[in-house]
């Protein structure tokens, strides 16, 4: 059976976008529930430790940028708690539910100007672990920021990615 060529060069476009959209599909940040079990024992560890007494009533798998973390999520005293470690255990981020008096004043009054007078509003609290690195090179003192999973953080607004100069380290 002899295949026509005006078939063939369609169906070579067909083929090498099923790749592409495969690829992307691989690559692209994702967020899906799991269970216990399918948790790193470092991460869950972690987690448990967060969560002190309450019970984890939900745990996630995400990748994020290509790097993939564990969150648990538990009962705090406001409401939900979530923990988002990585795979290796090291705490990324915590997000606590949080009540609106318990927000600062100029924060609630950004908020509500943003969302609009009236407007139902919840709040979290999120804490974020970086670590910032001092060091000299090229005989100037420099710092860098790093998430935990070793991304580079960059703050936004930031005019350049260069290091930051550092005259007291």
């Amino acid at each position: 059976m002899r295949v026509p060529r005006a078939l063939i060069a369609p169906a070579a476009i067909l083929v090498l976008a099923g790749w592409a959209v495969l690829a992307q599909s691989r690559t692209q940040d994702y967020e899906k529930r799991v269970e216990e079990a399918e948790v790193p024992k470092a991460a869950l560890t972690t987690l448990k430790e967060l969560a002190g007494t309450a019970p984890i009533t939900e745990f996630a798998e995400e990748v994020e940028n290509g790097r993939k973390f564990y969150e648990g999520t538990w009962a705090g005293p406001h409401g939900h708690v979530d923990g988002l470690v990585t795979e290796a255990g090291a705490v990324v981020e915590i997000e606590e539910a949080v009540p609106a008096d318990a927000v600062p004043a100029a924060t609630r009054a950004e908020a509500e100007r943003e969302a609009g007078k009236g407007a139902a509003m919840s709040f979290e609290k999120k804490t974020l672990v970086m670590y910032e690195v001092h060091f000299k090179k090229d005989g100037r003192g420099r710092e860098i920021i790093f998430l935990p999973d070793g991304r580079r953080y960059v703050e936004q607004g930031a005019e350049d990615e260069e290091e930051d100069e550092d005259e007291g380290h």
